[in-house]
């Protein structure tokens, strides 16, 4: 059998996935999305280390093309199958909008591959590679979604949780081969519940979540476990006053690659006329004792909906070592 390179088997990948994509149009109607983003970062030559100040990634005092948030394509539909149950699946490509190459070159639908059936009533049952329910409250405890050179992302907001070395089966935030539930929100509360499977590879992992979400006020609780001594557990808490949205976070993690440590953010969302700023604070505390913060502020304009301008500073710094200061700028079209 004739092994196609990996940009041929990737143009392969995309041109079914388009005819398949054409037979279910007659079917369903297949909903295009995606993120096209591109911005310039610039760190100085500080010494505390890029993962605690996600972003950086680059020669210091350089200009470095680099997006805010990944650039994406994805596909998802749902179907409605009557007596209020419905089917709906969701595929997502990831790349980098400067070179136009895959974040993996190994996995094609790198953000998420997911099949599921539900009810609008009872919740549903999905299956795929799909995000850890910790990632969800997380990430809404970022001011950023962890994006751009001012996020808590996993540093803060995760107590630096990496539970396995990233490979394709597993990341610090999406598993493949997991199966998993959500349910609706009965009075304000839902909750998410998944595991994935090994498959001779690694341990069987598990994550969940409870929210409650009611008018301006949301509180959350996750966890994410591969196993006794590798796990992670966070709250997490906000409220829209309309003029302004605090946050707040904490988390603490046990084992994986990164070893035991807490941490906790604060963070502070304004909306404004043009669009919006914020302000966000995160402290790590490993069980080293080599305790990390950082401090990142930033503005957004929009153009329209769908185009933003933005602009973002993040400052970290980790005992013993010096300050490292990163600032980005870049545009963001989402269809």
């Amino acid at each position: 059998m004739k092994v196609l390179p990996s940009a041929q088997r990737v143009a392969a990948a995309a041109a079914m996935a388009l005819a398949a994509f054409g037979a279910a149009q007659a079917q369903s109607t297949v909903t295009i999305y995606g993120i096209i983003d591109q911005g310039l970062v610039k760190a100085n030559s500080g010494t505390t280390p890029g993962a605690l100040l996600p972003g950086r990634g680059a020669a210091p005092d350089v200009w470095t093309m680099k997006a805010g948030n990944t650039s994406r394509l994805g596909f998802r539909s749902q179907e409605d199958l009557g007596d209020g149950l419905y089917a709906r699946f969701q595929i997502e490509h990831r790349f980098a909008a400067d070179t136009g190459t895959p974040s993996n070159a190994s996995v094609f639908w790198l953000g998420r591959s997911v099949v599921a059936v539900g009810s609008r009533t009872a919740g549903e049952l999905y299956a795929g590679r799909e995000y850890s329910a910790a990632y969800a409250v997380a990430l809404n405890a970022d001011p950023t979604y962890w994006s751009y050179v001012s996020q808590l992302g996993s540093a803060y907001t995760y107590a630096n949780y990496t539970p396995v070395a990233a490979t394709i089966e597993a990341s610090n935030i999406r598993w493949s081969n997991t199966v998993g539930y959500k349910s609706p929100s009965w009075a304000g509360v839902s909750v998410e519940l998944a595991t994935a499977f090994g498959e001779g590879t690694r341990k069987r992992a598990s994550s969940g979540n409870v929210q409650y979400r009611q008018g301006p006020l949301w509180v959350a609780a996750a966890f994410d476990r591969l196993d006794a001594a590798t796990n992670l557990a966070l709250v997490a808490a906000g409220y829209d006053f309309g003029f302004v949205q605090p946050k707040a976070s904490f988390s603490r993690a046990e084992g994986g690659l990164n070893g035991d440590a807490t941490s906790w953010t604060v963070s502070a969302l304004m909306p404004l006329d043009f669009g919006r700023t914020y302000v966000a604070f995160g402290r790590l505390s490993p069980a080293t004792g080599l305790d990390a913060s950082m401090v990142g502020g930033g503005l957004q304009y929009d153009l329209s909906k769908r185009t933003l301008l933005y602009t973002n500073v993040g400052s970290a710094k980790r005992d013993g070592l010096t300050r490292t200061t990163a600032v980005d700028v870049g545009v963001k079209h989402t269809f």
